[in-house]
């Protein structure tokens, strides 16, 4: 790529991140890097633009010192560094999100209580904002005002028709082998995808 222009395409690439982030960024500029910096609650969140082309994306847990986010990738081009920084955005939103309550529906709460903790808990693990309660079927119609999402499990998808009709909520289907095999991740992945195209 031609030096001049992979130097503008750099700049308007930061000042295409910088009109994305949340309000609160600060930019700062040193000898090596261009950076984005902020605070929240106990992260510490920076992107770095350096000087030979390297872009670095960082979210630290100040409170434990962990790294909870972090890649590092050299700017070659426009249209995948557009992708990272993206996908940056998207788990920063979820980050930053007010928490999201969820009612996940089964024919018998008892034992699915288990199974809503370990969702949660993977839900934290990954740094969002979500708090999940489970409910038997005889329940949800009561219960689910106070819940922006309901997720309904195999042995009750048949209800789906039925419930969209009693209750103003939105409902998703908890795919069998995801339920059967305790694929939390892939849940998760399913239920955050919803909940950010809900906040667009």
């Amino acid at each position: 790529m031609d030096q001049f222009l992979s130097e503008c395409q750099y700049e308007i690439l930061y000042q295409w991140l910088k009109h994305h982030l949340p309000n609160g960024f600060i930019d700062s500029k040193n000898e090596w890097a261009h950076s984005l910096t902020t605070s929240y609650k106990q992260y510490h969140i920076e992107v770095s633009f350096y000087d030979n082309g390297v872009i670095e994306e960082t979210i630290n847990d100040t409170s434990n010192g962990d790294v909870v986010y972090y890649i590092h990738f050299l700017f070659l081009n426009f249209n995948q560094s557009v992708k990272i920084l993206k996908d940056f955005l998207i788990y920063l939103k979820s980050l930053m999100s007010q928490k999201k309550n969820i009612l996940i529906c089964c024919s018998c709460g008892l034992t699915f209580s288990l199974f809503a903790e370990k969702l949660e808990e993977n839900f934290k693990k990954q740094h969002m904002n979500v708090h999940i309660e489970a409910c038997d079927i005889h329940t949800l119609a009561n219960k689910s005002s106070n819940y922006e999402l309901v997720l309904l499990t195999p042995q009750v998808h048949y209800y789906k028709p039925q419930l969209l009709q009693l209750i103003d909520k939105p409902i998703i289907t908890i795919p069998t082998t995801d339920y059967a095999c305790h694929n939390y991740n892939h849940i998760i992945s399913i239920i955050d995808s919803y909940l950010l195209k809900e906040d667009i």
